[in-house]
């Protein structure tokens, strides 16, 4: 369970106000190779008014997005493959101002990630297989700069990323077609702090761990500046924090 004061997606705001974002998720594991299968809900916790930046529209407080995803995973080494796919189903009201379900679609993704001392980037690739028909790409990168040994372990990292668009604006040739983004190239770039607390295992419950902390963003594409109907932001702040519980083995947490 997670929660923030604002909801990005691919560097997009879609939503301005506080969202809680439950997901589950389960993961199946032999050797080096896992399946991992889940779906995450994004609940608008404030309401909504005429104009403001909403997936539910105006008189909002319910549901705006389910994700419903799967992947493959397989570790070499410090080294981790993933490939898989994202349905996204969006259920506000277009009539007030939301994101309705004629904005539904699907992206397939592959990334690459490695997990060093003290640098720990991941490289991914999404392409929009249903509305949108296009690539996108997203490099990030975790710090850690601070970690404490005894228990409750706590660390703090920094994480940085980027995001590029290929294939995902407008296309002359279907001047019909619904583009995510204005145009080619960089579409942000976000930096955050974040801190998190391994609290243990807790009897009959799982390995537990808290996470919280600050997010920002700069943005370079229209669509990313976008802040509501009318309005723009060039740079965005906001605030998240999340619990995670692993069931059953040594599995990985993380927020």
């Amino acid at each position: 369970m997670s929660a923030g004061g604002r909801y990005v997606w691919h560097g997009i705001s879609r939503a301005a106000g506080l969202v809680a974002q439950p997901s589950l998720a389960v993961e199946l594991r032999a050797h080096r190779l896992s399946l991992q299968s889940g779906a995450v809900l994004h609940y608008e916790l404030d309401r909504v008014s005429s104009g403001e930046l909403s997936e539910t529209g105006a008189g909002g407080r319910h549901l705006g997005e389910e994700d419903l995803w799967g992947q493959a995973s397989v570790d070499l080494g410090p080294t981790r493959l993933h490939a898989g796919l994202v349905r996204y189903v969006f259920r506000g009201d277009s009539g007030t101002g939301g994101v309705g379900s004629a904005h539904n679609t699907t992206e397939v993704f592959a990334s690459l990630s490695t997990t060093g001392r003290y640098l720990n980037p991941t490289l991914e690739a999404w392409w929009d297989v249903d509305r949108v028909r296009g690539a996108f790409l997203r490099a990030s990168l975790d710090l850690p700069v601070l970690g404490w040994p005894f228990p409750p372990y706590a660390f703090v990292f920094v994480q940085t990323e980027m995001g590029l668009n290929l294939g995902q604006g407008p296309n002359p040739a279907r001047p019909g077609e619904v583009a995510n983004f204005a145009s080619r190239g960089i579409t942000h770039v976000s930096l955050g702090l974040g801190t998190e607390v391994r609290a243990g295992r807790l009897s009959g419950i799982g390995v537990t761990t808290l996470a919280f902390g600050a997010r920002s963003q700069l943005n370079a594409d229209d669509a990313t500046r976008v802040d509501g109907p009318g309005r723009t932001r060039d740079f965005v702040v906001w605030l998240w924090t999340g619990v995670t519980i692993v069931l059953g083995g040594a599995g990985r947490t993380g927020q």
